[in-house]
């Protein structure tokens, strides 16, 4: 049965093209919601990710957005989203900043 575990783990191999920093590690990701789970049906009545971007101009935010929801869609087997929120703003954790040097 999918859990946030696993979501988290499989959301690990996308990596910011501009950072090449996985999306897990850069702190994008706010939050994981699974609806009910049908055992008959082997899925989730939906699964929902929260994420932010390092800035709301990422030009690459369409590649990591679309990344992010075609990995849910495979992962999810139910209704799947991925939502954009930059409430609070993103701030880089201190493992990333280490990795940027910074």
């Amino acid at each position: 049965m999918l859990n946030k575990e696993i979501i988290i783990k499989e959301l690990e191999s996308i990596v910011d093209p501009e950072l090449n920093i996985d999306i897990v590690r850069l702190g994008l990701i706010r939050d994981i919601e699974l609806g009910e789970y049908y055992e008959e049906l082997d899925k989730h009545e939906y699964v929902r990710v929260t994420m932010t971007l390092t800035t709301p101009m990422c030009p690459y935010a369409d590649h990591i957005v679309s990344e992010a929801k075609g990995l849910i869609d495979v992962l999810g087997k139910g209704e799947c989203a991925v939502t954009l929120s930059f409430d609070p703003p993103w701030e880089c954790p201190p493992d990333a900043k280490l990795l940027l040097g910074l």
